[in-house]
């Protein structure tokens, strides 16, 4: 980018929002190219490498737990599981060393740490997300599963996990860059919590003293609204979207006021 954009006036909030649409478009192609490149089938591997991981998940325990859902079909309760989560831990993997390896981008004025995590968390929600569709219609088509019995939800439940990621990877990221010893850390983490997140069990399933414990965890608070929005028997007794949006918000400042003070200290070369 030039030198004259980065000293030209600032416009007012239409301009601010086109520029920031720019640069977040610039790097989620970057993001493209540099992990799947023009070869074979290019970015269709964005899709093909969940696809590839939730298809096998999803045969495993339909396979596995064909009796333990109660009500709820075993393929489309293991998938959305599957591919809800992986938006989580494939966003939240990649703080490790994010800045490092973007440092050559801090060359341009616009774009800043912020704009780095917030574009590897849109292409891995729209990778997971797109993938669940995909499997999910072949499953219906299959009679496998039904469609959603109410889709506003499951909607939400994706928008939760999302913004979750995105605030717990600001956070990470601006940890990882201050302490290499942190960062030993972020793969475990996320591993750790594959069990605990929710994704292959509900609150109604749990006995009431782990139901105690479990209504803090956000993750089990978006699995219970996204199979709230997809199965019609879903118990709505234990959704607690309101706890959901102050953890996101609260985390989501955290991160970004941690990322700000990170910033201070990155040095381009």
């Amino acid at each position: 980018m030039s030198g004259a954009a980065r000293t030209a006036p600032r416009g007012g909030i239409a301009d601010g929002l086109i520029s920031q649409h720019a640069v977040l478009r610039a790097l989620i192609l970057r993001e493209l190219q540099t992990r799947f490149g023009r070869d074979n089938i290019g970015y269709l591997w964005v899709i093909a490498e969940p696809l590839m991981l939730a298809s096998v998940i999803t045969m495993l325990h339909f396979v596995i737990q064909a009796n333990v859902t109660k009500g709820m079909g075993p393929y489309p309760f293991t998938l959305m599981g599957y591919t809800i989560f992986i938006i989580f831990r494939n966003t939240f993997n990649r703080s490790d060393g994010l800045l490092q390896s973007s440092n050559n981008l801090f060359y341009h004025a616009q774009v800043t740490p912020f704009d780095i995590v917030l574009a590897k968390c849109v292409v891995e929600t729209i990778a997971c997300s797109s993938v669940l569709v995909m499997l999910m219609a072949i499953g219906i088509a299959l009679g496998l599963a039904d469609l959603p019995a109410r889709p506003v939800y499951l909607g939400a439940a994706l928008l939760g996990m999302a913004t979750l990621s995105f605030g717990m990877t600001l956070l990470a990221t601006a940890g990882t860059y201050k302490s290499h010893a942190l960062a030993h850390f972020i793969h475990p983490f996320s591993y750790f919590m594959f069990p605990l997140s929710g994704a292959f069990v509900t609150m109604a399933f749990l006995p009431s003293w782990a139901r105690a414990i479990m209504a803090w965890n956000p993750l089990m608070s978006v699995f219970e609204i996204a199979r709230y929005g997809w199965f019609e028997s879903a118990d709505d007794r234990y959704l607690n979207p309101w706890f959901l949006i102050a953890f996101c918000a609260t985390v989501m400042l955290a991160g970004m006021i941690a990322l700000r003070r990170v910033r201070e200290d990155i040095h381009v070369h």
